[in-house]
């Protein structure tokens, strides 16, 4: 029997066309991107965000999550084969030549493809939905949204599939409220490069009254690279140098009779809030440089030649970037109807002419004049997070002669965040303009080791070695904790906060919603990240008790760890034997580090939460053996091998 279901939104009727008792031939598909409540809906809707499932109700993520081995290595296949495209005969790694084989496409956001910079979320699901479209072939399909860039695709695509479309465009929030922000995003990428290039060298031109001339020279000299944050501001104050990046390495080097020469990204943050006072630091560690190393800035190498340089470097790519105009054909992969363009054409803009690429040319100029700076480092290392700022130093590195140069990824590995992999024809390419690479990479533990190799990254590049950050787990390594382990205790639970306002603000949101249907006796202790604060107040229903103290100190004081999807906190919570429960945020991809794990708990709706919430009571959590994610021993064997090597 044949029949219809009626929809109805926004004062119309979008219908679907039952053909008979065991095939359904989908008259509309609805991709929902709205935050209005969608109950009563009738057959076939996806949603752009959140994990909430129910009926005919389907969550967009969760198709992502349960395909995202093949998601995955479609969008990393995309990425290599744009560095390749052909126009007017030569690839584009070539065309972006900035001289001695060096391409600025490695440093673009399209090659970094960070997460936390552009919007990889969007470019997964929009590849998740062209496979939805293509199995369920609707004769119409519906957006509801107030995104014009999603818009703008989806119509190209159904166009191409002969599909009937249609937008109910959604009024846009975010285009009412004027701030500096949203001025400076509506200027031209022209006008955005000129500015970041102008306000950059306003903040950091303090930055030049460092010592830039006293590096240690020799065979027991070592080089790093790091940022000049998660320092100890107590004992810097006092001319000691520590910084969480490399905690322990100060030791171990005094014991090889080893010297640091320290090149550091200054950034404007709570702990070094101004360029002086960095400097004051600085010069304070370089009064006892036998100890403590030698500190420069990047931006010390800062002058007017270097800006000139930078411009001049500009300027000549803006004739390239117009020849390049039709590079927006190749945003799809072949034999593909959908176009990754019009959500990726902002990425395109700002990292080949706009404040990117400036930033980026700035980067390359700084390296160049602090490398041929640098006396011969037999060794150097550096923090890798795979940005656009590493390919500069790699490529100075090697053009000024220095020897081996060792890249540290001290995160966690992550199936989801894309700086750390590679399509395995860039990491083993041997064609001119090859992405630079370092000579070798350190990662922390088995499970960053496994994602490595995963994408095939090469195994003999890879090096293991004790994660510096994370010695304080060593007191975990006893034992097992049991939740509700005091009769008539109620339960305590340590939310910890995300470093982004919007992903804090969730996580609690999120527990508010779900206390109607907790029927268990809880506690709520908020342990707030640095870059953002939250007051008791701001959430009264919760009851929150605000500590500042270190994780390390507090996580035993408490029966459940409940944070948000981008922090490394659960795994803590992992180590130390506590159930964890990890809020899966709807406007993202899963990017936490126990994703895939067993007896891992992730959330997406309140109902998941207070579900999850209650079953841990009085529940055995067994450790996991802790080498999965981190390698530790407190006298850094790995380490001490790695810097005595003579090769």
């Amino acid at each position: 029997m044949g029949g219809q279901v009626y929809f109805h939104t926004g004062g119309e009727n979008y219908h679907f066309w039952l053909m008979d008792d065991e095939n359904l031939v989908l008259k509309t598909l609805i991709l929902w991107d709205s935050t209005a409540d969608l109950s009563g809906h009738a057959e076939l809707v996806y949603s752009w965000n959140g994990y909430k499932e129910n009926g005919s109700l389907f969550s967009l993520l969760r198709y992502v999550e349960a395909n995202s081995e093949r998601l995955r290595e479609k969008y990393l296949d995309l990425i290599h084969d744009l560095g390749e495209t052909q126009i007017q005969g030569k690839r584009l790694v070539e065309h972006l030549n900035l001289g001695e084989g060096f391409s600025l496409w490695w440093m673009s956001l399209l090659a970094e493809k960070s997460p936390w910079k552009s919007s990889i979320v969007d470019f997964i699901r929009l590849m998740a939905l062209e496979e939805i479209v293509l199995d369920k072939r609707p004769g119409k399909f519906l957006l509801v949204s107030a995104n014009r860039n999603l818009h703008e695709a989806l119509k190209g695509f159904c166009e191409k599939l002969d599909i009937s479309y249609q937008w109910q465009q959604l009024s846009d929030p975010s285009s009412k409220k004027l701030s500096r922000r949203v001025i400076y995003c509506a200027l031209p990428h022209l006008v955005q490069a000129l500015i970041t290039l102008v306000r950059h060298v306003w903040v950091r031109w303090p930055l030049r009254k460092a010592e830039k001339s006293d590096w240690f020279e020799g065979e027991n000299s070592l080089f790093f690279c790091s940022y000049f944050f998660h320092i100890n501001p107590k004992l810097a104050e006092k001319g000691c140098f520590n910084s969480r990046y490399w905690e322990g390495l100060q030791d171990l080097m005094g014991n090889l009779g080893l010297n640091g020469n320290w090149l550091q990204h200054y950034y404007p943050h709570e702990a070094v809030p101004n360029p002086d006072l960095a400097v004051d630091w600085a010069q304070r560690f370089n009064r006892e440089r036998q100890n403590q190393g030698f500190h420069v800035f990047l931006d010390t190498y800062l002058s007017w030649r270097v800006i000139f340089q930078v411009l001049k470097r500009w300027i000549k790519i803006l004739p390239i970037s117009w020849r390049l105009r039709k590079i927006k054909n190749a945003f799809k992969r072949p034999g593909s109807c959908l176009s990754l363009w019009p959500l990726m054409k902002g990425d395109w803009h700002t990292s080949i002419f706009g404040s990117v690429s400036i930033g980026n040319l700035l980067c390359m100029e700084l390296f160049d004049g602090a490398l041929r700076n640098l006396p011969h480092q037999k060794k150097g290392l550096y923090v890798c997070e795979n940005q656009g700022w590493e390919r500069a130093l790699i490529h100075a590195w090697n053009k000024h002669g220095h020897g081996k140069l060792i890249a540290v990824a001290h995160a966690v590995g992550r199936f989801w965040d894309l700086r750390y992999f590679n399509d395995s024809r860039v990491t083993r390419s041997s064609k001119p303009y090859s992405m630079p690479q370092a000579t070798a990479t350190v990662l922390y533990g088995k499970e960053a080791i496994d994602a490595y190799l995963s994408v095939d990254h090469p195994m003999e590049t890879i090096v293991n070695c004790e994660d510096l950050r994370m010695g304080h787990l060593n007191n975990f390594l006893a034992g097992h904790h049991l939740v509700g382990d005091k009769k008539n205790d109620k339960i305590k639970v340590l939310i910890v906060g995300e470093f982004t306002p919007s992903g804090t603000i969730r996580i609690l949101q999120l527990l508010e919603e779900a206390l109607s249907q907790i029927t268990v006796a809880l506690t709520y202790t908020f342990k707030p990240h640095p870059n953002y604060y939250v007051k008791a107040t701001d959430y009264p229903s919760l009851n929150l008790e605000v500590v500042t103290d270190p994780l390390e100190k507090i996580i035993r004081d408490y029966d459940i760890v409940y944070s948000a999807n981008k922090t490394t906190v659960a795994v803590d919570a992992y180590v130390a034997g506590l159930p964890g429960i990890v809020m899966l945020d709807g406007m993202e991809l899963n990017l936490n580090p126990l994703r895939g794990k067993q007896g891992a708990c992730f959330v997406g709706t309140a109902k998941e939460l207070a579900d999850a919430l209650q079953m841990v009571q009085h529940n055995t959590v067994d450790r996991s053996d802790v080498s999965e994610f981190y390698f530790l021993d407190p006298e850094l064997p790995r380490w001490r091998r790695l810097l005595s090597s003579t090769n």
